[in-house]
């Protein structure tokens, strides 16, 4: 799926771009450690230059929302909304029905975008057994739910 404003393309990052993908996600200090071919990396791309980068760990017709940067000399410009919109349609088109994700700074921001505060102990045994939800992330991180319209 393309989805181009002006010259930004949405697209998976390819093998060729995973060391540029990594990067972006230390430079956002985000864990990196558990990226693997079960992570699918989605990027906003203007001229091949990442702007955004977010990925899915995808169980079903669900899936954990993983990853969700934003280039530093990016940020403020929309391109977080856009990705997760461009995300959220591809994930929809493609039987997923459920997004979950964890946060520890970005509650808020998901918040206006849809996704509601969630019990952890209303996650599927899939999501409870992602190293994102099982170890990675604190205990303290905010747990959030968003059902998609198909």
């Amino acid at each position: 799926m393309n989805t181009t404003q002006s010259s930004i393309q949405f697209r998976l990052v390819k093998p060729s771009e995973l060391a540029v993908a990594t990067a972006l996600l230390e430079q956002a200090s985000l864990i990196v450690s558990d990226i693997s071919e079960k992570v699918k990396l989605f990027g906003l791309f203007s001229d091949n230059n990442l702007l955004a980068l977010a990925g899915l760990e995808v169980f079903e017709n669900e899936a954990l929302l993983r990853s969700v940067c934003v280039s530093a000399k990016e940020k403020g410009k929309g391109y977080g909304r856009q990705i997760i919109k461009a995300l959220e349609n591809d994930a929809g088109g493609n039987g997923i029905t459920e997004l979950y994700l964890l946060t520890t700074t970005a509650s808020k921001f998901f918040e206006r975008i849809g996704y509601k505060v969630a019990d952890r102990n209303t996650a599927s045994d899939a999501i409870k057994n992602t190293s994102e939800f099982s170890g990675l992330c604190p205990s303290s991180a905010v747990f959030m739910h968003k059902t998609l319209r198909l």
